[in-house]
């Protein structure tokens, strides 16, 4: 296994780096700390003004804030940027629309990653994005038609489970029911074929609390339906797909109080298999060394048939299904991974520095 560093591009003419995406082998989205996004064409190198993220319009929390943790995302030429852990962001449709507002509600934003996901349905472009704290939107990016805009917020079979959980209560505590759904939705991950949907979300406790969701289901049914993965210690653990049906979560034995744990026990990869609208965990792989990759950004590149994890904390590190550290080194500053280019990337103020693992 080799890490080989493939470009080295410095933009000169700019300020400061604030956030990257590496698009496809030959294409990087950039946001500028002046506001401007770009396109960086790797093998003209050339770079190409896209839109601003700066407004005239005089929201009351500022708006877009340049100073604040972002993300882009894209799909072919579509670029969405956002605020991490706050209410704005934009989508940028070459041919359609330069910089199409994105707002949700302010309820506990601060400590919820702003729910993001691109994809095609019927060749058609796609965005599933937040509207509010447990209140998911799917729109056609074509005709900007909000497809989910009549979506009850209550969730299958609502009545019955009321009925079950308050047949104990004595009638003054009850209360008006069903009730809206009560969870907070996440990082959005979709799965190999855009399928079904994941949420790294939490609930009150609070814990990290994680579901899926049928895409196809979310658009036509009026009710909510997931698949409850499991809760834990609200440490937003890693999480990544590894095909259709199978889902990779990290654990650490210690932080979750299990029997004979200790400071000093390994974080683990726990398996679950989606089966009847049910997950089920399927193995638990302990890492056999000391990293954590549970505070990591994780990712499972199936052509290599590995976990990629990288932090300040741990480097970079490659990590087979069954644990084992097949690659790490601990200086290497990686700040995102493009999982089907398989390149990594690390920004220097102005520089971006381009890595590809090499097999």
């Amino acid at each position: 296994m080799e890490i080989k560093l493939r470009h080295t591009i410095v933009f000169n003419d700019f300020d400061t780096i604030v956030t990257a995406c590496i698009s496809n082998p030959n294409k990087i989205i950039i946001l500028m700390s002046s506001g401007e996004v770009i396109k960086y064409n790797i093998k003209e190198q050339k770079h190409f003004f896209l839109f601003s993220v700066k407004s005239n319009i005089g929201y009351e929390d500022g708006g877009f804030d340049l100073n604040a943790e972002s993300k882009i995302y894209t799909l072919d030429e579509i670029t969405v940027i956002v605020n991490n852990y706050k209410r704005h962001g934009y989508i940028y449709y070459p041919g359609k629309y330069d910089a199409l507002h994105l707002w949700r509600e302010d309820y506990h934003a601060d400590i919820s990653d702003y729910p993001i996901a691109l994809f095609k349905k019927e060749d058609v472009p796609h965005i599933i994005y937040s509207a509010a704290w447990n209140h998911l939107q799917i729109m056609n990016l074509d005709t900007r038609q909000i497809l989910t805009a009549a979506k009850s917020l209550i969730e299958e079979n609502a009545e019955e489970k009321h009925i079950e959980f308050y047949k104990n209560h004595v009638e003054h505590n009850k209360l008006p029911w069903p009730h809206r759904y009560d969870y907070f939705f996440g990082e959005l991950l979709l799965s190999p074929n855009n399928k079904k949907f994941l949420s790294a979300g939490w609930s009150w406790g609070s814990s990290d609390s994680y579901n899926v969701y049928d895409v196809e289901n979310f658009i036509n049914s009026n009710r909510i339906s997931d698949i409850k993965i499991g809760f834990w210690e609200h440490e937003n653990r890693a999480v990544h797909w590894i095909d259709e049906e199978t889902i990779a979560i990290t654990y650490n034995p210690f932080t979750e109080g299990d029997d004979d744990a200790s400071s000093d026990s390994p974080d683990e990869i726990h398996l679950y298999k989606l089966n009847n609208e049910k997950a089920e965990i399927i193995k638990k792989n302990k890492i056999a060394g000391n990293i954590n990759v549970v505070n990591s950004k994780f990712c499972f590149n199936k052509n290599i048939n590995s976990f990629i994890s990288f932090s300040k904390e741990i480097g970079l590190a490659l990590l087979s299904l069954e644990g084992n550290i097949i690659f790490q080194d601990k200086n290497l500053k990686i700040d995102g991974y493009n999982n089907e280019a398989n390149l990594l990337f690390a920004i220097d103020n102005n520089k971006i520095i381009i890595y590809e693992i090499i097999l």
